[in-house]
């Protein structure tokens, strides 16, 4: 998306169970109290269990329900931001072509057509060229639809995926951050330090120094961990990740050439910019 604030886009990730998980789960522990507590209080005096084997029997499965619950949501995270990111590609693709592009307004310059009248003045006309690709489009295919229902993200994902080097682009960052997703690390809740769109023109036109290392400007250590964890030990996750990397890095210095600051920042609150600040500093990349 074009939109600078990004802070309100994980409201696309809730799970279609809601808050079921929790509701089962908190319902859970208070019959389990009741009953434990119901049945300590109906022993007779002095032959009830002692505090530790009461402790023992109310946190034991305590935990175990907690234990559960919290793998329960993590796992309707990941189906709901997987079912966002491929809900989103599938109605890109499958949009009609007239309905999903947008209308880019360009002509180029008239030029004159004579008219077989004697004396009379030239008539011009305007010749429309095919709509183009803009910066806009560019940026909201890069941030991803908030869901199937994102009319002006598909639209512009749309059009993205029709530019060969874009769409290698979107792919690999699909990839990557569906299967950060299986970790539990979405990049909505990774919340970078401001922009410096001067820092990334100088990126984008390929300068590599301690000064452009601030760019890399989420700084997570868990979602850290987690990912150079996976970089280490996963291949395929490996292999996804430094193609992505690539393609990213290829696609700057054009767009840093025709990019304003704004834009150059926009760029920088995408999930795809996030996305690869987080897995480039694990890589060790920018060390």
């Amino acid at each position: 998306m074009a939109d600078n604030d990004r802070q309100g886009h994980g409201a696309g990730r809730p799970g279609a169970e809601g808050p079921l998980i929790e509701i089962a789960g908190a319902a859970g522990i208070v019959l389990w109290l009741g009953a434990v507590i119901g049945w300590w209080v109906s022993q007779p005096e002095g032959q009830g269990p002692g505090l530790f084997m009461a402790l023992l029997l109310i946190g034991g499965p305590l935990a175990l329900m907690v234990g559960l619950i919290s793998t329960l949501r993590a796992l309707r995270d990941l189906r709901a931001e997987t079912a966002r990111l491929h809900g989103a590609l599938d109605a890109a693709r499958t949009e009609p072509q007239g309905m999903t592009r947008p209308a880019v307004a360009r002509t180029e310059p008239p030029r004159a057509m004579p008219v077989d009248v004697p004396a009379a003045e030239p008539v011009w006309e305007e010749e429309p060229v095919p709509s183009e690709l803009t910066l806009d489009d560019y940026l909201r295919a890069l941030n991803f639809p908030d869901s199937p229902d994102d009319v002006e993200g598909i639209a512009a994902l749309q059009a993205v995926l029709n530019d060969p080097e874009a769409a290698r682009l979107i792919r690999s960052a699909q990839d990557v951050l569906t299967l950060l997703a299986e970790d539990g690390v979405f990049v909505d809740d990774l919340v970078p330090e401001a922009p410096r769109p001067d820092l990334w023109r100088r990126f984008a036109g390929g300068e590599r120094s301690p000064a452009t290392t601030a760019i890399a400007a989420i700084r997570d250590r868990a979602a850290l961990g987690t990912v150079a964890a996976r970089l280490r030990e996963d291949q395929i996750f490996q292999d996804a990740a430094h193609h992505f990397l690539r393609s990213f890095d290829r696609s700057l210095p054009a767009f840093g050439e025709y990019a304003t600051d704004g834009e150059l920042a926009a760029l920088a609150e995408t999930r795809t910019a996030r996305a690869f600040m987080l897995v480039a500093r694990a890589a060790g990349s920018f060390e």
